[in-house]
């Protein structure tokens, strides 16, 4: 603290009062008030400045606005589905190889099994045995009708001499001939009956499945409790049934050639032919059922195999876009065409969606630009810019 401080209590000399303290304290106040002026100064100049450059550029600013506001997008062309690969071009569906006759064989009548004399994978021959049942019930059944009828014929025989003789009335012959002919008729029943116990193949081709044992009570018939003593299959030639989409189904043709592919030789064809259709669409499923065969003459393939279906379809004049290029709205999809820079929104008919790509079926022309993406908000008229996206870098060797 120097002397004068230490002399005023510390204080500063311009905190002091009388006319040489007065002085030196308005110099301060003066500077203080010239540096705040020149501050404002430079504002003012600065903020002039900003307005003079921005009423200057106006014109230049508007312009960037208005470029800013046009939407800038990509457009891709449709293309014909036929330039596009096999996979527009095939419809691909599952199926099950199935024998071109195939039999569950049950029995005609009531018995136990007494031999059975083919094995699964066994071929046979059309009326040959398959097994042999025990029919005791019908046999005995066959024993009272023989007696009956035996009674019968006697009965007959008299009556048509006593007849001769006209003993006895035609009306008593006439009742005894009924009464032998009714015998006659269950006796002949009862014995075809008792054939039954030959079980037999209907058609030459292989036992697939054997279901019974010797001993076994078998059942007749096909309801209730009956099971079926075997399965049979002719696989000289095979059969499979696709059932080909509502959409798709103009496109087959009774004759053509289709391939079938197996998963366990997925890069060789099985060559079949269309040999019919239903010829009208399933009303619950909406396809169409479609018989093809396969010739199988070398036994290669089996029954019950899974395989892919390939049909080959024309896709005539159809087209194919982007799924993204679609919009979707309450007056159907959509597509947005450019134009001389203005947009134009399209309705579109879709056909078979492939993930990716969808096909049109009218709506548009392969000639047609189409925004990839564009916003839901897109309208008629709306001014656009076509932007040229940038070629690939290509890949070194």
């Amino acid at each position: 603290m120097t002397e004068s401080q230490h002399a005023h209590s510390g204080l500063p000399e311009f905190h002091l009062h009388g006319p040489d303290n007065d002085l030196s304290r308005a110099g301060v106040v003066r500077k203080a008030r010239y540096v705040a002026i020149l501050i404002v100064l430079v504002l003012l100049a600065g903020l002039a400045n900003a307005v003079y450059g921005r009423w200057s550029r106006a014109d230049t600013l508007t312009a960037r606005a208005q470029a800013a506001s046009i939407l800038h997008v990509l457009v891709v062309h449709p293309t014909p589905a036929s330039k596009l690969g096999p996979q527009f071009t095939k419809l691909r569906l599952p199926g099950t190889l199935l024998g071109i006759s195939e039999a569950q064989i049950y029995a005609r009548s009531n018995g136990y099994v007494k031999q059975w004399l083919k094995d699964i994978g066994e071929p046979v021959k059309k009326g040959e045995a398959l097994a042999l049942l025990d029919l005791p019930e019908v046999a005995k059944q066959v024993d009272e009708a023989e007696a009956n009828f035996q009674l019968a014929k006697k009965a007959f025989d008299r009556w048509t001499r006593l007849r001769a003789e006209d003993a006895v009335s035609q009306q008593e012959l006439d009742e005894k001939t009924a009464a032998y002919r009714q015998t006659e008729a269950t006796m002949k029943r009862l014995r075809e009956q008792l054939g039954f116990g030959q079980v037999v193949a209907p058609f030459d081709g292989i036992v697939t499945r054997r279901n019974v044992n010797v001993g076994d009570l078998v059942n007749a018939g096909n309801t209730g409790t009956a099971q079926a003593m075997f399965s049979m299959a002719r696989v000289d030639k095979l059969h499979v049934y696709a059932f080909v989409p509502q959409d798709r189904a103009g496109d087959i043709r009774v004759g053509e050639s289709v391939e079938l592919f197996r998963a366990s030789a997925p890069d060789k064809p099985i060559i079949g032919k269309i040999a019919r259709t239903a010829g009208a669409i399933d009303n619950t499923t909406r396809t169409l059922q479609v018989d093809i065969e396969v010739d199988n003459a070398n036994r290669a393939l089996m029954p019950g195999t899974y395989v892919d279906i390939v049909f080959k379809i024309d896709p005539a004049h159809l087209l194919v876009l982007p799924t993204n290029t679609l919009l979707f709205g309450p007056q159907g999809p959509q597509v947005a065409t450019v134009k001389d820079g203005t947009v134009t929104r399209k309705p579109v008919k879709l056909g078979i969606d492939y993930g990716p790509m969808v096909q049109i079926r009218s709506g548009v022309e392969e000639a047609d630009q189409i925004i990839s993406s564009p916003p839901d908000s897109i309208a008629n008229g709306q001014k656009v810019v076509v932007e040229t996206p940038a070629p690939k870098a290509k890949k070194g060797p």
